[in-house]
């Protein structure tokens, strides 16, 4: 499982635009690991679990989902910035994850 972010203004597109640089899999209640890409990347986000879950940026600007549902899925771009972005889902609080952008 990997962890990703939006970009900035959190534009998500509801489907696949193009080759995604990483994926965001939410299964179990988690997010997985770390994800590192590159400023502006595209992003993938797969909700493999029962509950519906999110991705919103613990700064509340850098980036927020809409809510999928089981077997749902969406991409966004990275921020524009580097640096490590934390998120968790608005209907878990208890999940948490990590996007590292870098060059």
């Amino acid at each position: 499982m990997l962890v990703g972010c939006g970009g900035g203004g959190g534009e998500d597109t509801g489907g696949d635009d193009g080759e995604a640089a990483g994926t965001i899999t939410i299964a179990d209640f988690a997010y997985g690991e770390p994800l590192t890409v590159a400023p502006e990347a595209l992003i993938r986000v797969v909700n493999e679990d029962s509950a519906s879950h999110d991705v919103d940026a613990t700064d509340g600007t850098s980036f927020n989902t809409d809510l999928l549902g089981q077997g749902e899925e969406l991409t966004f771009n990275a921020p524009s910035e580097e640096g490590t972005y934390d998120f968790t889902c608005s209907e878990h609080p208890q999940m948490s994850g990590q996007l590292i952008v870098a060059a």
